[in-house]
């Protein structure tokens, strides 16, 4: 049984060694908690609880409405202190969210901060807006609403939307805008 005691840095997290940590979930009285059309969550969040980091992924869901994703959530500056401080750089978040794309092919994904999903009172359905936004191909984006700090790259798959280039410091307005290019209520 995956147990976060038994976990190490060798943990298989492919989406084959996903699936098999997930298949061998057992609740205390051994039933089965999987429920497979979901997918997996995994959360990897850093150890002093006080950085405030987390990188979810959410993939191999066979339900519709429930989209494959990716949210990086970054420590406030303050408490971002020794290696912590290296990912609010747009050089390394930048990379990061670019592997992040490559290896686990998301339906969206977000770089930012819990301030900035705040701010956006998403819809469930609704793509979360941050510093760094990838939209997956086919996603209506409409390029004249997107602000003057936008810089756009496509990628293979999608289309990676940056805000500037420091990732603590966003501009609401700004994601708003975006959140209006992709056609939601602001």
């Amino acid at each position: 049984m995956f147990s976060p005691e038994t976990a190490s840095e060798s943990t298989d997290l492919s989406v084959e060694g996903l699936a098999k940590i997930f298949r061998a979930a057992k609740d205390v009285e051994g039933q089965s908690v999987a429920a497979f059309d979901l997918g997996y969550i995994v959360s990897l969040l850093h150890p002093d609880r006080y950085q405030f980091l987390r990188i979810q992924f959410s993939l191999g869901r066979n339900v519709p409405r429930v989209p494959n994703l990716v949210n990086v959530t970054l420590p406030p500056e303050k408490q971002a202190i020794g290696e912590a401080s290296r990912l609010l750089t747009a050089g390394v978040g930048d990379a990061i969210m670019k592997a992040i794309i490559e290896h686990w092919s998301p339906e969206s994904a977000r770089w930012g901060t819990r301030e900035y999903r705040n701010a956006q009172g998403n819809e469930v359905s609704e793509i979360e807006v941050g510093w760094e936004t990838y939209i997956q191909s086919g996603i209506d984006l409409d390029h004249s609403k997107l602000p003057v700090v936008a810089v756009l790259e496509e990628l293979p798959n999608g289309t990676l939307i940056r805000l500037g280039e420091k990732p603590l410091d966003v501009n609401f307005d700004d994601i708003l805008a975006v959140r209006e290019a992709l056609g939601y209520p602001v």
